[in-house]
């Protein structure tokens, strides 16, 4: 992303001072505050001393104890490489650090600092294109070893593979200069290097990336997964997902795919070393498969082992007034804006006719979808791809219409083309009564919606990968990776990025058109770039209706009596546990 060298000198501050994302919090453990309108909240570069542990002591914690997270399916890659899900990313938190990483300061207010390195970076000629990182003192993996700069390198050059594409691509494309970044260079397996191209390790205390184009949004895409140091003796390819090795305040100690995950203190984390995060509670517990309205009532009781739990997703619909209407309980709910827009994608491969997906935009009764999901708890109606807590958000409506639809311009303008379709969801309480509900909608105007459900567990992998992705519509939700739209369009609307699985672009679109503007924007001054991306999102939509946007979301979600020190994060858009400590 071709950001210019003039905001490097601020910290990038002209570009994230009004950036990210409102939250809201849990018993008044929450540095962000409790703003639930929907701000563009701040952030920047922060100095080596910002950078500097031990994170500030959560006001009346105290260590001890064991939590337990529950989520409808299970965790599609634990493998920082392949971790894309917001709430892999808050475990992976906990138990793999990165280069550098989101220091969070209240009323929405971050900054980036150095995570294991000493700060969020040198911008070594001052036109962002070399970013140089010095590691830490006292860095150590969970069984005492050093972490060392050539296994952050290895790192990056396992994101490169092909047999690991479903995690981020800003650094690779930066190291490249291209969309199709391992066209040449396809990372350390079968006989490539360690090391890969663009990276240095000049001493294993130094890692120095040399990018193709101006990058100076690095600190913010190192702050992802791609920076995980990975020793490569304890690399084991697309079997990392199951050992990932700890350098964070925990590692894992007990993982059944797709039942639970356990982790536990690792006792050769410094605290002193990070700025970040805490070692309050003895064990963290993710129970996956947990059905919706039996984890809403058992938080609502809030008994035993559940005042020691919370939610990780939004609570059961049907309950949601009960918990509305009791003050205290409301005290329990995590709840606020986040950063993700939720769509009906449609396979653009599939509904090849523009003209019949405009007249998908009119079919959908929003309002009573809305209702469905949990009314005003789970968010508002949308009508863009952007969200507006993105910097560059642009507010249109591309096919005006009430919030019930316009069926029948939607069958005016289907003309009878299309009579079938098949839509496709995970087989959730929820997904089941989403998918009757459009089954309705469709059947309204003259199409007969065949509903195919999936294995939550394994409907992201499915949906992602084109030779299994044989479907004409499916759900569908992103948010930016940090504030700028170049984290939103880029990656959903960029064909040149569709590879055989791990696609974000799973509608399958792809318009040379489109992939020059999105490289246009990229090589403008951020101040010119940021309205641009608000702009290219309002073509998208109106020449090309590549989805059928749902609504704007929202966090609502239940915590045991007992769990401290939970909030709604501004970075991840998920639920942060790096305070977590249960309450004495």
């Amino acid at each position: 992303m071709s950001l210019r060298r003039a905001l490097v000198a601020t910290g990038v501050a002209a570009l994230l001072a009004t950036s990210v994302v409102a939250c809201s919090k849990n018993s008044g453990d929450d540095p962000a505050g409790n703003d639930d309108s929907r701000k563009q909240n701040t952030g920047a570069l922060g100095t080596a001393e910002d950078s500097k542990g031990p994170a500030a002591e959560v006001p009346g914690a105290t260590p001890g104890g064991d939590i337990t997270a529950y989520r409808r399916a299970a965790f599609d890659h634990a493998d920082p490489a392949r971790a894309y899900y917001v709430d892999v990313l808050a475990m992976l938190d906990l138990v793999a650090r990165r280069l550098t990483n989101y220091k969070e300061l209240g009323d929405g207010r971050m900054v980036v600092v150095g995570d294991l390195a000493t700060d969020a970076g040198t911008d070594v000629n001052k036109d962002c294109k070399t970013w140089k990182y010095t590691l830490k003192d006292g860095i150590k993996y969970q069984d005492g070893s050093p972490i060392k700069a050539s296994d952050i390198a290895y790192g990056v050059a396992r994101a490169f593979s092909p047999a690991l594409p479903e995690g981020p691509h800003y650094v690779q494309q930066w190291l490249t200069g291209k969309a199709e970044y391992n066209a040449d260079y396809k990372g350390p397996y079968d006989g490539g290097a360690a090391i890969p191209p663009g990276v240095q390790v000049p001493d294993e205390k130094t890692i120095i990336f040399n990018f193709q184009t101006a990058a100076c949004e690095a600190p913010f895409a190192l702050a992802m997964g791609i920076s995980t140091p990975v020793p490569p003796a304890k690399d084991t390819k697309t079997d990392y997902d199951k050992a990932v090795w700890g350098s964070g305040p925990y590692k894992i100690k007990d993982y059944q795919i797709g039942v639970s995950m356990t982790v536990e203190k690792n006792e050769f984390w410094d605290k002193n070393t990070d700025p970040i995060r805490h070692q309050y509670v003895d064990t963290v517990t993710w129970k996956f498969g947990q059905d919706q309205k039996t984890v809403t009532q058992r938080l609502m009781a809030d008994q035993g082992a559940d005042q020691t739990s919370f939610d990780l997703m939004n609570e059961d619909p049907s309950l949601i007034p009960q918990i509305v209407g009791d003050t205290k309980m409301m005290e329990r709910v995590i709840t606020g804006t986040n950063i993700f827009v939720n769509w009906v994608a449609i396979n653009n491969e599939r509904v090849k006719d523009v003209n019949v997906r405009k007249a998908l935009q009119y079919v959908i009764n929003k309002e009573a979808y809305m209702k469905l999901r949990g009314g005003p708890t789970a968010g508002t109606i949308a009508t863009t791809t952007m969200s507006p807590t993105a910097l560059g958000y642009n507010k249109f409506d591309a096919y005006p219409q009430a919030p019930t639809g316009d069926k029948e311009k939607a069958k005016q303008l289907l003309a009878g083309k299309v009579t079938t379709l098949k839509y496709a969801y995970a087989n959730t309480e929820l997904g089941q009564q989403i998918a009757a509900f459009m089954k309705e909608e469709f059947k309204a105007v003259g199409i007969e919606l065949e509903t195919i459900a999936l294995d939550p567990n394994t409907a992201p992998d499915i949906l992602t990968t084109k030779s299994s992705n044989v479907y004409d519509l499916y759900p569908k939700n992103w948010g930016q990776d940090w504030a700028t739209g170049s984290t939103v369009i880029g990656p959903i609307y960029d064909g040149r990025t569709i590879a055989d699985s791990g696609n974000v672009d799973n509608i399958w679109f792809n318009d040379p058109g489109v992939s020059a503007e999105i490289d246009r924007i990229n090589k403008l001054s951020v101040n010119d770039a940021v309205a641009e991306w608000g702009k290219l999102d309002q073509k998208i939509m109106t020449d090309f209706a590549p989805m059928i946007p749902l609504f704007y979301g929202k966090n609502f979600g239940l915590s045991g009596s007992k769990v401290g020190g939970l909030w709604l994060s501004d970075a991840l858009g998920t639920i942060s546990m790096v305070n977590a400590y249960v309450k004495k």
